[in-house]
């Protein structure tokens, strides 16, 4: 089975499910939550699309797994009445 390009599978889900990222386990990542893999597993087996399989694959095998970002309401704040942004 052939590797998609990085961020592919957002093509797959972008009509379905455009806020869910789906990110490989063995990768620490901060910001974000586990969601249910099914709904999701289930949306791709629906695709006719060449790697569809493969994120079945590693979400059925637990090597990938569903996220959704957190919501980030820090991205401003303010000191001594000035307000700054975060880089």
């Amino acid at each position: 089975m052939s590797k998609p390009s990085p961020g592919y599978y957002r093509q797959l889900l972008a009509s379905t499910h455009p806020q869910i990222r789906i990110a490989f386990t063995h990768t620490p990542i901060i910001g974000c939550r586990i969601v249910e893999e099914q709904p999701i597993i289930e949306a791709l087996q629906k695709s006719t699309d060449e790697y569809a399989p493969y994120y079945i694959q590693g979400l059925q095998d637990k090597s990938m797994v569903t996220i959704i970002e957190n919501a980030h309401y820090n991205d401003y704040y303010k000191n001594n009445g000035e307000l700054y942004f975060k880089s």
